[in-house]
């Protein structure tokens, strides 16, 4: 009996550890029926993405909880998609069913303001997982050919222009020279065209577009709102913090960490610590890396749930770092204490085994054991979890 639940406790701290990464700000899902929010895709131009679910389903519920939650989920489809939940039991799920059948759960649909499916998945997704899938969704609507032929002729209608802009974009092609040609030619448009024209065509934080995007930043939270041009601004700051990984120049780095100050509010140490480790850990500085996640970590330490990515990071990249993996450690007994559950402490304990120290993971997991029994609660994840732990005592 205890061998099947070795195998599961330990799949299941693997892949919460490597899976979750808790966010504030995660996929924003439309609120209202799927025939509005294809009316909404429509209207915005954008693929509905659609996950089609049921509440009994495991995946479903793990996808929920550990994918849609995440930063870099939420800051990508709030972006690109109008995105929609739909609980395929309900009434509008079913009406859903009758016209997009769904044979498995959850089940993952991306169609355009048409109706048309272009992408569809059964399964559950990691989070770069369903990152992918989305950009390949949009890459499959790819417009900008046929904006191309009215535009190499010679078109250059707003209308046709903000269009190529946008077909560009969402196909995921550099549109930039089109947008500052444009711009350039001092077309006869109005100043809420500029505008929307500029916020459209801003993708890349190291442009001098960027500046124009920063400049007009009041007028263009007034037609957008702050929550649409702050993600517009962060996607384009993330844009350039891989073209400084891409180009392995830090003075792309620190050019955009000014423009994120002054665009994305609250927000801006957070992404600029999170962008020095990504651009510190890509170029194989350690010393810069640590100073950063040090630094975020004292920064969250109000907010102890978000340092599970800092602890995610130290535990896949640095494994063979003990100074790392001591401070990852004790990071995870922060997450623990703040919130005791049986999630977090499998999380603090894969990082004590990392460390060789599986009396402590032991030890901890004892006492977490009591307590739960204590409360009355299902305590048999935490007697698998003692086995498993046993067995791995040299």
């Amino acid at each position: 009996m205890y061998k099947g639940i070795f195998r599961l406790t330990l799949f299941f701290l693997l892949n919460v550890f490597f899976a979750t990464l808790i966010s504030a700000q995660g996929i924003q899902f439309f609120e209202g029926s799927w025939k509005d929010a294809m009316a909404k895709a429509k209207a915005e131009d954008k693929l509905l993405f659609v996950d089609a679910f049921a509440k009994w389903c495991g995946p479903c519920k793990m996808m929920a909880k550990n994918v849609f939650t995440q930063q870099q989920v939420g800051d990508f489809f709030n972006q690109n998609f109008v995105n929609l939940k739909l609980d395929m039991e309900e009434a509008d799920g079913i009406t859903f069913g009758h016209k997009y059948p769904v044979s498995a759960y959850p089940t993952l649909f991306f169609i355009d303001g048409d109706g048309k499916v272009i992408k569809t998945v059964r399964g559950a997704q990691q989070a770069d997982g369903l990152i992918a899938l989305g950009k390949s969704a949009m890459q499959g609507v790819d417009r900008s050919p046929d904006f191309a032929k009215k535009y190499d002729a010679g078109d250059r209608d707003y209308d046709l222009v903000l269009g190529y802009v946008k077909a560009l974009n969402q196909a995921g092609k550099p549109s930039l020279k089109i947008a500052n040609d444009y711009l350039n030619s001092k077309p006869a448009i109005t100043e809420e065209q500029r505008l929307r024209f500029i916020f459209e065509a801003t993708t890349d934080a190291d442009s001098r577009l960027f500046e124009t995007f920063l400049n007009d930043r009041d007028k263009l939270i007034k037609i957008v709102g702050e929550e649409v041009y702050i993600n517009k601004a962060t996607a384009a700051c993330q844009a350039a913090v891989k073209k400084a990984i891409d180009f392995e120049t830090e003075q792309i780095l620190t050019e955009t960490e000014v423009k994120a100050k002054k665009t994305l509010g609250d927000g801006a140490e957070k992404f600029i610590l999170t962008s020095r480790m990504k651009y510190y850990h890509a170029m194989r500085d350690t010393d810069k890396y640590a100073a950063a996640y040090q630094a975020l970590a004292k920064k969250l330490s109000k907010q102890p749930a978000e340092l599970k990515p800092v602890i995610k990071e130290i535990y896949q990249h640095y494994s063979n770092n003990r100074k790392f993996l001591e401070d990852a450690e004790n990071y995870s007994e922060k997450v623990f204490k703040a919130e005791p559950s049986f999630e977090n402490l499998g999380i603090w304990c894969n990082v004590l085994l990392a460390l060789g120290n599986v009396q402590k993971a032991i030890d901890i997991t004892q006492k977490a054991k009591n307590e739960a029994a204590a409360k009355g609660e299902d305590i048999m994840n935490y007697d698998g979890l003692l086995n498993y732990l046993n067995s791995r005592k040299s």
